[in-house]
């Protein structure tokens, strides 16, 4: 039985395989022809994504990590199965480079990453950066075959493909020389003052902190000061305060204590009282840009937003979790009347009391990438990601659920929200048609690449290939 990360996807494959090489993956490819072949990373993913109920390869032995000078600067060569924080490494030891955006995870898998669009703040993701993919597939003749994308909309395509085009084997990009950042935190009560900053800190990422509904922001900017003598000392604050002490208290919260009075006096508190504002602190970029995320397993959805509606969207968001925590004054008229024209409201009204949320909303700036169905595609303006985190037990998860799924659905339609690929995404046919406007181009090029969608997994077909209902 294969687990993800989050434990809400399980599935019995009806075979594993771990190949070792990319002769060995063609060899696969040869003796199950004709069977649904999916390919899995290191399942850091809580969609249904990385499912695959027949044969399924496990790519953790792709893992080379090869750098070159070109013309253009140092070219990284990546095999699909190397972990992101083995490749940092890599990248730093061979040519003092690292790669061009970075996410807040470096437990997946670099094919597992693009695939799904993983993106950290204030740049593009990882699949827009992609120059190179290489993929093992069949070719017309039903034979086993590598091609070698690397530009065009066939391009555009495999780099946020789902695994759909075929099993990604390695991809190749440009590096970045090695660089520090600069980050503090501060306080703000608007929306407005903190996307002011912006135009100072174009890295930063902020939260809407629950039911103290004031925002705090991680302000962050490259710089080419030295780093600071008390990075260490920051290094253990965020590591102990942070990953580890807030995330224990929260624990503690919904899966013990489980009173919406104490989790209310936890945010508007505690909080405030442990986050240290205006320590500026320069480090290596590998060092503030990541968290320890995978200490503690939970489950996350995450909503990508045009920046034209990122006000509307949060005040959504404070509204509808103010009314699943038992507000049910939350939303005005004008809500209720927006939700009923939409035929929503029923749908959201229904979570009154279901779920006290225990987690800030973490909110990131992604710019426009070069790809088809990526979630920041198809746009000239910059999107920005609004996090939803559970650490309830998996068995208690049923209110996050219905949250999730009425926040996809309302803001999928009155702002164009777009679910994270990787993360929990209760995204309907009808809807990815609405809100990727690029998707017949990717089922054409996926239609190329394999005609018996022999590497579609149920959830891939249903919510990029069926024709919703007219």
């Amino acid at each position: 039985m294969i687990h993800n990360f989050g434990r809400n996807v399980s599935f019995e494959p009806a075979a594993v395989l771990t190949p070792r090489s990319e002769a060995e993956v063609l060899d696969i490819l040869a003796r199950h022809r004709g069977r649904n072949i999916r390919a899995i990373g290191r399942l850091h993913s809580w969609s249904e994504a990385p499912r695959g109920d027949d044969v399924l390869l496990d790519l953790r032995e792709l893992k080379d990590v090869r750098t070159e000078t070109r013309a253009d600067g140092v070219w990284a060569t990546a095999g699909a199965g190397c972990q992101i924080k083995r490749l940092l490494t890599e990248l730093e030891r061979q040519a003092k480079v690292t790669t061009p955006s970075l996410g807040l995870i470096t437990e997946q898998a670099i094919a597992g990453a693009i695939s799904t669009g993983t993106h950290g703040s204030g740049r593009h993701s990882l699949s827009h950066y992609m120059d190179e993919v290489r993929v093992a597939t069949y070719d017309g003749a039903g034979e086993p075959v590598i091609r070698t994308i690397t530009a065009g909309p066939e391009l555009r395509a495999a780099r946020c493909s789902l695994g759909c085009l075929g099993v990604i084997l390695s991809v190749g990009f440009r590096c970045r020389p090695a660089y520090r950042i600069e980050e503090h935190f501060a306080r703000y009560a608007s929306l407005a003052d903190v996307l002011a900053a912006e135009d100072v800190y174009p890295l930063q990422q902020f939260y809407l902190v629950p039911w103290l509904w004031e925002y705090y922001a991680q302000h962050r900017r490259e710089t080419d000061a030295p780093r600071s003598r008390l990075a260490g000392l920051y290094s253990w604050y965020c590591f102990l305060n942070l990953d580890v002490g807030m995330h224990l208290g929260l624990m503690t919260l919904c899966r013990w204590v489980k009173s919406a009075a104490l989790t209310r006096w936890f945010f508007r508190c505690l909080v405030p009282a442990t986050v240290i504002r205006g320590w500026r602190v320069v480090d290596r970029s590998q060092h503030l840009l990541i968290m320890e995320h995978e200490l503690f397993r939970h489950i996350e959805t995450e909503i990508f937003v045009p920046r034209r509606e990122l006000a509307d969207a949060l005040d959504f968001f404070q509204r509808g979790l103010q009314h699943a925590g038992g507000d049910r004054d939350a939303f005005d008229v004008r809500w209720r009347e927006r939700l009923e024209q939409r035929g929503l409201w029923n749908e959201v009204a229904a979570l009154a009391g279901r779920h006290v949320h225990h987690y800030p909303i973490c909110v990131r700036k992604v710019l426009p990438d070069d790809t088809l169905i990526s979630m920041a595609s198809g746009s000239d303006e910059p999107w920005y990601a609004i996090s939803l985190v559970s650490y309830a037990r998996p068995r208690e998860r049923d209110g996050f659920f219905a949250v999730a799924q009425a926040f996809t659905d309302v803001l999928a339609a009155l702002c164009g929200g777009r679910p994270h690929w990787g993360k929990h995404c209760p995204l309907s046919a009808a809807q990815a048609a609405a809100v990727y406007p690029r998707r017949a181009e990717f089922q054409r090029i996926a239609g190329e690449f394999d005609p018996q969608g022999v590497f579609r997994n149920r959830w891939a077909k249903n919510v990029l290939f069926d024709e919703p209902p007219a």
